[in-house]
């Protein structure tokens, strides 16, 4: 599928979206004339009944009472599905900035930025431009964490990536699915002290249904009081005893006062939140899925004979009738009567020891469809791209390899090929020829590959291994140490954990740049022979040539592979395709006189 045809499908949508937007704000209209109306004529019938009182003017107060509380209600609810076209149109609109190579508009992922990670730093997974950035659909802040987290921790079991591979095939072409998912959460964004405070009134302890007393009198003052209400209306009781009964549920209210506001305030804080993760629920439990994964995660959303969705609903609710408190009338009469604000602590009670140990694992299945929601977003936008194999036999072999976040227009692919273990390609070429991006492009394929998404490339076959890169060590003023003393350290990391035997895939760029030539290439040369004892597999790019004669003495181990630049005068021609071989033209000089740092 072209580019052209992705931007069409995503303009065609937007034209959908926008007529429907355009029909909801006519309806909006509608409802508004409508509540104007009803709200005149109100005040006209009760101008009228002031004059004389009628069965029938009653009659039609309230069914025009009626009639404007219904328009409140669906002009509420129409605003909500406004605002879901508006966000279905922002989404498509994104989407088609991103086929143009501007993907600015999504989180980077800046604050998991760590230099000290095996590989993310020098690949830059995180931050403006990046392969999170590229890949970042999420909409709840948990489903960003868990993005980031999975391409941090690359995995080694194979189920695991070809149970991601078949999640991500099938939510692929669910594009209304997709986006009406991304669209429901863009109406309500969650911060960390959201889910915090979530999760601590979820862990806080039971309070008053794990003491009797309360447990007695939140059911015996109500009845008593009733009781005496209705034998008052019966002219049987005086009203002293009733006033008494509600004077003492108002006393006892007011004691837990400081604690019911604290509980209610929590809550009620984090009721939109509530409402948002149960809108996701509903489209998560009412979509089929056909893959083990997606199933696997639907029916972590049941709790017995009940949903999720229907849980959060009824936590709603409660809060809901809770809320009534607010209106200082109505929070006094229920609480003389009925000593709402205990019965409805308590319900909250009840509700957390029922589901409160649920809520975890419902979160964590919104944030797995979170994630699936971006990995299958960019294999649609990126149909050619293909699925990974996983191989027992060769460690990496590609066909028209290429770095994803490069345009097609402006991409070199290449082929490249280890076969076995120990074996290192040693690549040189002239300055700006294209080592680095090649490395890099090896190491976002391969993280692409284990976390089960697409690859760009004709073919991808790979073993599962950990990957370590050496490519862009810097000094620390705060931890006192220098450049060199930094990449050393770096060094030692990767040869530690080769020392372990774990199979590590490793990228190497330009070994020991903090140190003088004749000592860089001594120290580079020892540090590639201690590799091959190892038995180290991966890429090392160098400008330094006498590395490349290792291959002499470890014709096993390793290949000479380079990247060449065409020189005729002061012209440079890069063509950036990788060939078996040493290097044969160097260009600092030329790029020096091409930028006037000196003529001669």
């Amino acid at each position: 599928m072209e580019i052209d045809n992705l931007q069409g499908i995503y303009e065609k949508r937007i034209d959908l979206f926008k007529l429907n937007e355009f029909k909801i704000k006519k309806q909006l209209v509608l409802l508004s004339f409508l509540r104007f109306i009803s709200f005149i004529l109100s005040i006209i019938v009760i101008v009228l009944l002031n004059k004389q009182f009628s069965i029938f003017l009653l009659g039609i107060l309230f069914f025009l009472f009626s009639l404007f509380i219904a328009g409140v209600i669906f002009y509420l609810k129409k605003t909500e599905v406004l605002n879901h076209f508006k966000n279905l149109i922002r989404i498509n609109s994104d989407e088609i900035n991103v086929l143009n190579n501007d993907f600015s508009g999504f989180n980077n992922g800046e604050e998991f930025i760590n230099r000290d990670h095996a590989y993310s730093y020098d690949l830059d997974l995180f931050g403006e431009g990046s392969l999170f950035q590229y890949l970042n659909r999420t909409v709840t802040l948990v489903g960003r964490e868990l993005l980031a987290k999975k391409l941090l921790n690359i995995t080694k079991e194979s189920s695991f990536v070809e149970n991601q591979q078949k999640g991500i095939t099938e939510l692929n072409p669910k594009i209304d699915w997709r986006q009406n998912f991304i669209a429901t959460a863009y109406s309500c964004p969650v911060t960390k002290d959201d889910n915090k405070k979530i999760n601590d009134w979820i862990e806080q302890p039971v309070y008053y249904l794990k003491r009797v007393f309360f447990k007695i009198i939140v059911v015996l003052l109500p009845a008593v009081t009733l009781s005496f209400l209705v034998l008052l209306l019966a002219g049987i009781s005086s009203y002293m005893w009733f006033v008494f009964f509600g004077l003492l549920q108002l006393f006892i209210a007011s004691l837990l006062l400081r604690k019911t506001n604290e509980e209610q305030r929590i809550v009620t804080e984090e009721l939109r939140i509530l409402k948002n993760y149960s809108k996701l629920i509903k489209r998560i439990e009412s979509e089929e899925f056909s893959s083990e994964v997606l199933k696997k995660l639907q029916n972590n959303l049941k709790t017995g004979d009940l949903k999720a969705e229907a849980a959060f609903k009824k936590l709603i609710k409660i809060i809901d009738a809770f809320d009534t408190r607010l209106n200082m009338i109505l929070g006094v009469v229920l609480n003389a009567t009925l000593m709402w604000d205990l019965y409805s602590v308590m319900r909250l009670e009840r509700w957390k020891i029922k589901y409160g140990q649920n809520v975890k694992q419902w979160v964590k299945v919104i944030a797995e469809f979170d994630f699936y929601c971006s990995l299958s977003n960019y294999a649609y936008n990126n149909p050619d791209f293909i699925y990974p194999t996983i191989s027992d036999q060769m460690i990496l072999e590609t066909e028209n390899l290429g770095h994803p976040l490069i345009p097609e227009t402006k991409r070199v692919n290449n082929n490249f090929k280890i076969e076995n273990p120990g074996e290192i390609d040693i690549i040189t070429g002239a300055n700006m020829a294209g080592k680095s991006t090649f490395l890099r492009t090896v190491g976002i394929n391969l993280i692409l590959a284990m976390t089960g998404a697409p690859v760009c490339a004709k073919k991808f076959n790979f073993r599962l291994m950990d990957l370590y890169s050496g490519m862009r060590t810097a000094d620390s003023l705060k931890e006192n140490e220098s450049y060199f003393y930094a990449e050393l350290k770096r060094l030692k990391k990767i040869v530690e954990k080769l020392q372990v035997g774990e199979a590590t895939f490793i990228l190497l760029d330009e070994i020991l740049k903090g140190t003088n030539s004749i000592d860089k290439a001594e120290g580079s040369k020892k540090f590639v022979e201690h590799l091959i004892l190892l038995k180290a597999t991966g890429i090392v790019a160098t400008h330094d040539l006498t590395l490349c004669d290792l291959q002499k003495t470890h014709p096993q181990n390793i290949k000479n592979k380079c990247f060449e630049v065409e020189i005729h005068g002061d012209k440079i021609k890069f063509d950036y395709k990788l060939r078996a071989g040493i290097t044969q033209n160097m260009n600092a000089s030329v790029l020096m006189r091409q930028m006037g740092i000196f003529t001669n």
